[in-house]
Parts: C-alpha cells; structure tokens; sequence
C-alpha cells in the first residue's frame, strides 16, 4: 500500500472521484491537500489537511509535522500550486517534477526565457516592473502587441493593444487589471512567493506573480491546446482542443472543440513542437498543457503548464479517450508504467456563459432536461444569486460552462448550442 497525496485548490468533481476510488479499490491511501474550500467525498480520503496553499513554506512546515510518509503527490490542475507539489515531491523524495521546473511554467517570464534559450518559436517580449517599463517595452515590441501578467491565468488581466490609439487607453486598461488581479489575491488562486521560497524553489531572478507584466508580440492566428502525459520524459498526446477566444483587445476563452481535426502533416508539426517544448522545460513526470498559435511564421508557444488542463478538459478528454487525466496523474506519481493507444470515441463541443454588462446575478434557471441528458456532459455554474460579476476591463468574470458530446463535432455543437438555450442567468444591472 503506498500514501498519496492529491493537492487541490478547488473542488473535485465526479469524474474526479470516480478516478481516485479506482485509486482506493488498488489498495493504496488517499490524503486530501486543499485549502478547507469544500467538503470532500466522505471516506474517500484516510486524512484531509487544511491549509493556505498560498503560504508555501508553511505548508510544507505542516505537513512535515505529520507521522505519515507520502509516497506520491500530484494535483488537480491547479496551476499556481506546481511549485509546492514539487517542492512536496523532493521532499518525501517521490516522483516527479523539479520545483524549478515547475516555477519556469508557473512564471511565464521564465517560460519565455528558457524556451527562448531552447530554440522553441515564441514571441519577442519583454518583462515589466511598473507601468513606465509597460510603456517602454510597448515602443520596443512594438504594435500589435499584448500585455499579460506573469503569473495570472484563465486570460485574467490579458489585454492588447492594436495600434498607436490604444497607448490612451494603456494606463487605465493597466490599472484595471492590476486592481482585479488583486482582488484575485484576496480570494487565492493568484498570490506571490516570499524572498525565502523562492530560494527554497531555487529561483535566482525574482519576480512578483501578482504585478508583474510581460509584453509580447501579437501571435495572430487560430489556436489550440494540448494535454500529454509525460513519463520519464516520453510524451504521449491525450487531447488536442480547438479553442475559440473573443476578439482583441481580451483574450476570454467563449469555447472549444476536442478533438482537433488537421492533415497528418500539421498533425505532425504539432506534436514535434509539444515534444520539443516539454524536454526545453525539464519536464519530466506529470501532466502537461500546451498552448499554441498557428501563425503566418508557423506555430508559437503561447504557455505551457506541469498539469492537466482546467474546467471540462479532463472529463472532456475521458469522454474522447476513455483516459481520466487525473488517474493517469497518480499512476505516473506512483511510477506505475503506462502504455497508451489513444482513439477517439466521440466528439465534444463546450461554452462559457459570460456577462455582458456588470451587475448582481438574480437568479438562475437550468431546464430539468439537461440533468438527465446523458450527451451533456457538464453544467458548471463559478456564480450563485448575489454576486457581482463583470466583463473586461474591470473584471474576466465566468458564469461558468456547458460541454456537450457527440458521434461529430457538427452533433455536439447542435446539442450545446440547444443546452445553452436551456439555461437563464439573470442579472440586475446598475
């Protein structure tokens, strides 16, 4: 029997579960890492820790108080938590990544420079401090050219600008995103490393997650995303999604389709550029994923992470592969060998709902029909009546996402495009 850890900053859903409990049933220990945010499934786990995951010297300080010795630990998809798995992982001496590893995916400033070091295709781009290094680096890079935060995610706090005429509106697009990215602190899933864990993690130019901005070149072009596993550095593709992204100057995800469908050629190009990609950051064990754009000068790099995808990409993946991401994480954490033959048994279509006007959510109504339909595959709700919610500039807010399946893309976007109708978000705006 061997202990592990499973390390999450948000709720674990079904699918999830069902993965874990085939976990359990091989006779293995499950332990919970969360931050206290949600009840888990009742004696799925031997032991549930609660602590501020954003604290990462104290985490490890509490969890070294504890008489158990984990044999494997990975986590959901929860980007901002890879530097203390792996942190968590070298100190119980289990597999996976190297904490640096892991922060040079965490901090897209140091994503860009290793790539950049590796010969991997990416934008030029420059790192700032402040809003007078922002405005500097804008004239260096150039137009188009859009700004991001280095330790955000989900598009928070990405803006573009276009031409000349948007440099009047840098300032307050700026200020916008650094209030919201803020307020994300507040709530979690955005926080800064201390002076000390970064020296843990083996850092040797700080940065600040929370403040600090990248301005990159405008990668123009259709995009997608790409989940792998990585074993002992072999690279197996699970998924490949067609993501759809409203139009500049933000970049809000509206959507996706998996899986991607392109001439064996592309196909090709594509896996040769993740394989290359993932080996560039020392990748080693663990899920992987990769974002790309298909540019005029070929395919870029947008970001790469050390875990599976967010939001519906694990149960959209196991609905196309049969494959829980999840499953495949802990098998690799416990250095069980994988073999894959990945096919594709059905076709899936997504949606997020998002606010179009800032206001408080009043109510919510989902048609009794979409629970019992077994080709929608997820309703997720992030809001419940009484919460503010906004649009860019001022906030990237979700309502949340509906993914459907079916035998062609064409079937699952008829059925998502019917289950989006079957659900009311009202809001009350000033």
């Amino acid at each position: 029997m061997s202990h592990v850890l499973i390390v999450t900053g948000v709720p674990l859903d079904h699918k999830i579960y069902e993965a874990l409990l085939r976990v359990k049933e091989m006779g293995h220990s499950l332990h919970l890492l969360s931050d206290g945010n949600f009840e888990p499934m009742q004696g799925l786990f031997e032991t549930v820790f609660t602590c501020d995951l954003s604290k990462t010297k104290d985490t490890l300080e509490m969890l070294k108080t504890q008489p158990i010795h984990f044999d494997a630990v990975t986590l959901q998809f929860s980007d901002w938590l890879t530097p203390l798995v792996a942190l968590i992982a070298r100190e119980y001496g289990c597999i996976g990544n190297d904490p640096i590893v892991a922060f040079n995916c965490r901090s897209k400033y140091h994503m860009r420079k290793k790539l950049q070091t590796a010969g991997i295709p990416g934008p030029k781009f420059r790192l700032c401090r402040n809003f007078g290094e922002l405005r500097k680096a804008v004239r260096e890079i150039g137009f188009p050219c859009v700004a991001k935060p280095i330790g955000a995610n989900g598009s928070y706090g990405v803006f573009a600008l276009m031409s000349e005429l948007d440099m009047a509106h840098l300032k307050s697009n700026y200020e916008a995103s650094i209030n919201f990215l803020k307020q994300r602190m507040n709530e979690g899933d955005i926080f800064n490393f201390t002076e000390e864990e970064l020296k843990m993690i083996g850092v040797d130019d700080p940065v600040n997650m929370a403040t600090d901005y990248l301005v990159e070149e405008y990668m123009m072009g259709p995009e997608i995303s790409i989940d792998a596993l990585v074993q002992d550095g072999k690279v197996t593709i699970m998924g490949i999604e067609e993501q759809i992204r409203m139009e500049p100057p933000y970049f809000i995800q509206l959507g996706a389709k998996l899986p991607f469908n392109c001439p064996s050629e592309q196909m090709k190009e594509i896996k040769t550029l993740v394989s290359n990609t993932i080996k560039a950051m020392g990748i080693r064990n663990s899920a992987t994923h990769t974002e790309i754009i298909f540019t005029k000068d070929g395919p870029k790099i947008v970001e790469i992470g050390c875990r599976f995808g967010g939001d519906d990409l694990h149960d959209t993946i196991l609905e196309v592969t049969g494959y829980s991401m999840m499953y495949e994480s802990v098998m690799i954490a416990l250095g069980v060998k994988r073999k894959y033959s990945v096919k594709t048994l059905c076709h899936t279509a997504m949606e997020y709902l998002l606010p179009t006007k800032a206001g408080v959510v009043q109510e919510i109504y989902i048609h009794p029909d979409l629970k019992n339909d077994p080709d929608v595959t997820e309703v997720f709700l992030y809001v419940k009546p009484g919460d503010s919610v906004s649009p860019p500039p001022a906030c990237f807010d979700f309502l949340g996402y509906v993914a459907t399946r079916g035998s062609s893309i064409e079937a699952a976007e008829r059925k998502l495009k019917r289950a989006v109708n079957q659900i009311k978000i009202t809001l009350t705006h000033d």
